[in-house]
Parts: structure tokens; C-alpha cells; sequence
């Protein structure tokens, strides 16, 4: 099998990329997402203000972006199998443990709580973290216990 090989440019556009959401994730949990402008990110990259846009749209977005690489790119949702429902639940919260108590994972829920309301990030951290990791545990308690009424809120309780 051959390994696609990017070229020169491809190749500096993801450096750059990656630098940017280290540099937001590192400025973020520092001195949090209010603190933190667009600007100081672009500096610390050691790029434009203008390619840190050309790359994300918004200082939410680039939130978004730093929640999946604090949750880990090529994380696996968590696979459930057909053992017993009780077994299914622990071993889903094991994988939930894992998730949330990696230290950067811990520093965004800090900042979750400190500024989630201020700067309506509420909805981007949802979307971003919880909702994507929730909805494999939805879909089971759908399939698995179809008597629920909201499988979604009981998902909800079961992982808050």
C-alpha cells in the first residue's frame, strides 16, 4: 500500500493549522476564552491574524476545533456490544472517566464552568464534546430499552 505523500503546501497549511489550535488550546486554558483574543492566538502560532480566519471563522469555532483535540482527534466513540445492560453501562462509564479526567479535558470544563454563560459558549462545548460523545449511549438506550421515554435525557443523567 502506498502512503499519500502531501505536498509542500498541504504540508504547511496542516503545521499551520496545528499550530493555531495548540497555540488557542494553550491561551485558552491559560487565560480563558474571554482573555484570550484572536490577535494573541495569531502571535503565539507565529501567524496572521488573517490566516488564523482563513482557518476558522470565528473564536468559537477555533473552540470547537481545541474540544476535539483536547478530546482526542482519533478517539473511537465508545463501541457497545451485546453484553448485559448493566456490564454495557460500566464499561461506558469507564470510557467516560477516561475521557474527562485527562488534565487538558479537566481545563476546559474549568473554563466551561468559570465563562460557559458569559461568553455563550454553552451550545459550541455541547455540540463540540458532550452531544458527540453522548450520542453513541443515546443510540444504544434506543435500541436496547425501548420502553424510555427520552433516551437522550436519560443519556444526559446517566452522564452528567
Amino acid at each position: 500500500m502506498e502512503i499519500p505523500v502531501l505536498s509542500r503546501s498541504a504540508e504547511n497549511a496542516e503545521i499551520k493549522h496545528s499550530d493555531i489550535i495548540r497555540s488557542a488550546e494553550s491561551l485558552f486554558l491559560q487565560q480563558g476564552f474571554g482573555a484570550t483574543s484572536m490577535d494573541r492566538i495569531a502571535e503565539e502560532a507565529k501567524v496572521t491574524k488573517q490566516t488564523v480566519y482563513r482557518y476558522f471563522p470565528s473564536k468559537e469555532a477555533l473552540f470547537a476545533a481545541v474540544m476535539q483535540h483536547v478530546r482526542g482527534r482519533k478517539s473511537e466513540p465508545h463501541a457497545f456490544s451485546s453484553a448485559p445492560l448493566i456490564d454495557e453501562l460500566i464499561s461506558y462509564g469507564g470510557y467516560l472517566l477516561a475521557l474527562h479526567l485527562k488534565p487538558k479535558a479537566l481545563g476546559v470544563y474549568r473554563l466551561m464552568l468559570i465563562e460557559g454563560a458569559q461568553e455563550n459558549l454553552s451550545q459550541t462545548f455541547m455540540e463540540a464534546g458532550p452531544q458527540r460523545v453522548m450520542q453513541p449511549l443515546i443510540e444504544f438506550l434506543e435500541q436496547r430499552c425501548p420502553a424510555l421515554d427520552d433516551p437522550q435525557f436519560h443519556a444526559q443523567m446517566f452522564a452528567t
